[in-house]
């Protein structure tokens, strides 16, 4: 039986090398005359040294939001599900991650997955533990799916691959503060299939992996130069 550092461990391992949902947006940024910007050159050449190289978690850097999510999402997961009455609820914190693939180079790893009777997943949810300051502006300037996608690009990036990754077309985004009046402890945000993103989305992930295996393959034929990311 697995300890649950075993199954974080191999959570890594299964990333290792990987595009991920909570990262996958570097790869929007857009560049002068070609498709990919700084941050996404930096983000795929990352992904291209993590798989040419032995897997290990001595980089490995937990932020603040790293920390609380840990500390608060077992109950900001509970708090969730009291608010919506929901009953098939898995829950992958508390040392229990998955990744769950795209492809062979990408995938992404749910808080939550809610299912249907037959236990198939119907859509999934991403939480956040924020600072009040920031709980404070999201709960003001979030409604909608579309308000998300102005505020933090990122996490909608993240519910879209996501959706793509389990074929579902909707994605709660959540943030949470429990020191909040209780009206205002949860913002609940649907964000709904957007399959023009996605499908951009797509064609950029694409193009990375290309680059990519092109960055390895050099390197084992001991290339010396830079980087081609066109």
């Amino acid at each position: 039986m697995f300890t649950d550092t075993t199954k974080e461990e191999q959570w890594l391992l299964d990333k290792w090398g990987c595009f991920s949902a909570s990262e996958i947006y570097k790869l929007l940024s857009k560049g002068v005359g070609e498709m990919f910007g700084a941050g996404a050159k930096t983000y795929i050449e990352e992904v291209a040294i993590e798989s040419y190289t032995m897997f290990n978690t001595d980089e490995n850097v937990e932020t603040y939001a790293m920390k609380m999510g840990k500390i608060n999402e077992a109950q900001s997961v509970g708090y969730y599900k009291s608010l919506l009455n929901l009953v098939n609820v898995e829950y992958f914190g508390g040392g229990n991650p998955i990744f769950k693939k795209y492809c062979e180079d990408s995938g992404c790893s749910p808080d939550v997955l809610v299912k249907k009777p037959d236990l198939s997943v119907s859509f999934g949810a991403e939480f956040k533990n924020n600072q009040r300051k920031q709980h404070f502006k999201d709960i003001r300037l979030i409604d909608t799916g579309l308000d998300l996608k102005k505020e933090h690009i990122d996490d909608y990036t993240q519910c879209q691959f996501s959706m793509m990754c389990y074929k579902v077309d909707l994605w709660h985004w959540c943030s949470y503060n429990e020191y909040f009046p209780a009206n205002d402890k949860m913002l609940i945000v649907e964000v709904q299939e957007d399959k023009t993103f996605q499908d951009n989305l797509l064609i950029r992930l694409q193009m990375a992996k290309k680059i990519k295996k092109r960055i390895i393959e050099q390197r084992k034929d001991n290339y010396k130069g830079e980087i081609d990311f066109k």
